[in-house]
C-alpha cells in the first residue's frame, strides 16, 4: 500500500535538516600544509647524516696522531753489557745513560750517548745515541745517528725521527725530521728533509729534497726531485728533475726533463722533448706539447691542444 505523507510534513523536515550544523567528513586543509611555507620548506636536520653536518673542512681533514709521549724506564743504568736480547745486566725495561754494548743483540727502552751491537740492537723507547750496529731498532722518536745496514726508527704513533740515518741496505722512519742516506733504499711516510739512496726513495707526504735514480711520492709534496725517475703525488710544488719526470694530479713547478707528464700543470713550467699535461696553466716547451685544455703558451715543433679549434700548431700557440 503506498503511503502519502502530507507536502507540508516534508517540507519542515527538510528545512529543520538544512538548518542543523553538519560536522564535515574531513579536513580540506591537511596537517602538513595548515603551517607557514618556511617551516614547511625548511630542510629537516635529521635527515643529514652526521658525517655530512660538518664543515667541508673538519670532514677532509687528515688525522693528525698524537705526539708520542716519553716515557722512563723502570730503571735507569749506566752501562749495560748483553749477549743477547734478555740475556744481559739489567732489565729491557731499564733505561741506559751513557754506553750500551751487545755481542750479539741488545734491548732497552731508552738509550742515549753510545750504543754499539754486533748484530742487532733495538731501543723500545727513544734513541738518542750513537747507534752502530748490523740493524738498528729505535721503536720512539730519533734524536742521533744510526749507523748500519738497516736503520729503523719512529715506529711507535707520533714519534719523530729528528736525527740522521745512514744504511748500506735502507732506512726507514715513519716521520722523518732529518736525514736518510741509503745504499738502495729509504722510506718515510711523513719525511721533511733530505733523501739520499743510490737505487730509490719513497715517501707518502715530503717536505725537502729527494736524490736518487727513483723518487715515489704517494701524496703531497713540497721540494725537489733530481733522479732518472721521478714520479710525484697528487698534489705536488717545487722542481722535478730528471730523464722522465711525473706529477699524477696538481702540479705547481718546474719539470726539466725528456719527458714530462703532470695531470694538472698549475702555474708551472714544462721544458723537455716530449711535455704532457691534460690541463696546462702554464708553459710547454719542446719537440712535441701536448694538452687537452690550454691557458697559457706552447713553444715547440709540434703542439696539440685537443679541444682547441685548430688541434694541431706548429711552434707558437698561445690562449689565454
Amino acid at each position: 500500500m503506498k503511503a502519502i505523507f502530507p507536502s507540508g510534513l516534508l517540507l519542515a523536515a527538510f528545512c529543520a535538516a538544512a538548518a542543523e550544523p553538519s560536522a564535515p567528513r574531513f579536513d580540506p586543509i591537511p596537517e602538513r600544509f595548515d603551517r607557514p611555507a618556511a617551516e614547511r620548506f625548511a630542510p629537516r636536520r635529521d635527515s643529514v647524516p652526521a658525517r655530512f653536518d660538518r664543515p667541508a673542512k673538519e670532514r677532509f681533514a687528515r688525522p693528525v696522531a698524537p705526539k708520542y709521549e716519553p716515557e722512563l724506564g723502570e730503571g735507569t743504568l749506566p752501562v749495560v753489557l748483553a749477549l743477547w736480547p734478555g740475556v744481559q745486566f739489567g732489565y729491557v725495561q731499564d733505561d741506559v745513560s751513557i754506553l750500551r754494548f751487545g755481542l750479539f743483540g741488545s734491548r732497552n727502552h731508552n738509550v742515549s750517548f753510545l750504543d754499539f751491537n754486533l748484530f742487532y740492537g733495538r731501543a723500545t723507547g727513544a734513541e738518542s745515541a750513537l747507534q752502530l750496529g748490523a740493524v738498528n731498532v729505535a721503536d720512539g722518536p730519533l734524536t742521533g745517528v744510526q749507523l748500519g745496514l738497516l736503520n729503523v726508527s719512529g715506529v711507535l704513533e707520533g714519534s719523530e725521527s729528528a736525527g740522521v740515518q745512514l744504511g748500506l741496505l735502507g732506512n726507514y722512519s715513519d716521520t722523518l725530521a732529518g736525514v736518510q742516506v741509503g745504499g738502495f733504499l729509504n722510506r718515510a711516510a711523513t719525511g721533511a728533509g733530505v733523501q739520499l739512496s743510490a737505487i730509490c726513495n719513497f715517501s707518502d707526504r715530503f717536505r725537502g729534497v729527494q736524490l736518487a735514480a727513483v723518487n715515489m711520492d704517494g701524496d703531497d709534496v713540497r721540494g725537489a726531485q733530481f733522479g732518472l725517475v721521478n714520479v710525484g703525488a697528487k698534489d705536488y710544488a717545487g722542481v722535478q728533475l730528471g730523464a722522465f719526470n711525473a706529477g699524477n694530479g696538481r702540479f705547481s713547478g718546474v719539470q726539466l726533463g725528456l719527458v714530462n707528464s703532470v695531470g694538472t700543470l698549475d702555474g708551472g713550467f714544462q721544458l723537455g722533448a716530449v711535455n704532457l699535461a691534460r690541463d696546462a696553466r702554464g708553459w710547454q716547451i719542446g719537440v712535441y706539447n701536448s694538452a687537452k685544455t690550454l691557458r697559457g703558451v706552447q713553444l715547440g715543433l709540434l703542439n696539440v691542444v685537443e679541444n682547441a679549434d685548430l688541434s694541431v700548431l706548429p711552434l707558437l700557440r698561445v690562449s689565454f
